[in-house]
């Protein structure tokens, strides 16, 4: 019977550890720097201000509204998922 408990327990933490990691953020501001020739950006929060700087993976990162990580640049207005400093798509608004 505690078998069991310990193993029910180890299912739930690992299903827990799994959704947490999954987790992406949003955050919508303008690219106030562009880094090591497209590979990272700096994006200014339009709500808080505050800003966060993400890392752009030519295989693991969507790019919309623009062809290449080329194309960003200063001032665009951005829309961006992250997870921590990963980005996971770049949207570019106009």
């Amino acid at each position: 019977m505690l078998r069991r408990l310990h193993v029910s327990i180890a299912v739930v933490l690992c299903a827990l550890a799994l959704t947490a990691s999954g987790y992406a953020e949003e955050m919508q501001g303008t690219i106030s720097k562009v880094g090591k020739e497209g590979r990272e950006i700096t994006v200014k929060s339009k709500k808080s201000g505050k800003e966060k700087t993400v890392k752009i993976s030519g295989s693991g990162t969507t790019l919309e509204g623009v062809k290449s990580r080329a194309d960003l640049k200063e001032g665009q207005s951005v829309s961006v998922e992250h997870d921590g400093d990963a980005a996971k798509k770049v949207k570019v608004t106009k």
